[in-house]
């Protein structure tokens, strides 16, 4: 169990930072298409590691909407995003 958390916070940071670009960071929030990449993108890593199953589209579809939240509409802030991000990776623990 601790090795698969573990595992589901790596693909977490790499999916939210090592494959967003300054760009894409940057647009984002200004940009739809922009924020439908980067979910896509932050999915790889799980994908890469778990396959496709349920899980996958959940924390897909509930990222992109959490980072609306904060990107767009300036609702949450960093802490309170990344936060319901870890949260979320529990689906994966189901």
């Amino acid at each position: 169990m601790i090795e698969k958390i573990f595992i589901l916070i790596i693909c977490h940071f790499i999916g939210d930072y090592v494959l967003q670009s300054n760009f894409i960071a940057i647009t984002k929030g200004k940009n739809w298409y922009h924020l439908i990449v980067h979910s896509i993108l932050y999915t790889v890593p799980f994908y890469l590691i778990f396959g496709w199953c349920w899980q996958l589209a959940v924390i897909g579809i509930l990222h992109f909407l959490i980072d609306a939240l904060k990107a767009r509409y300036s609702k949450i802030n960093y802490v309170c995003d990344q936060a319901l991000h870890l949260i979320l990776l529990c689906v994966y623990l189901v």
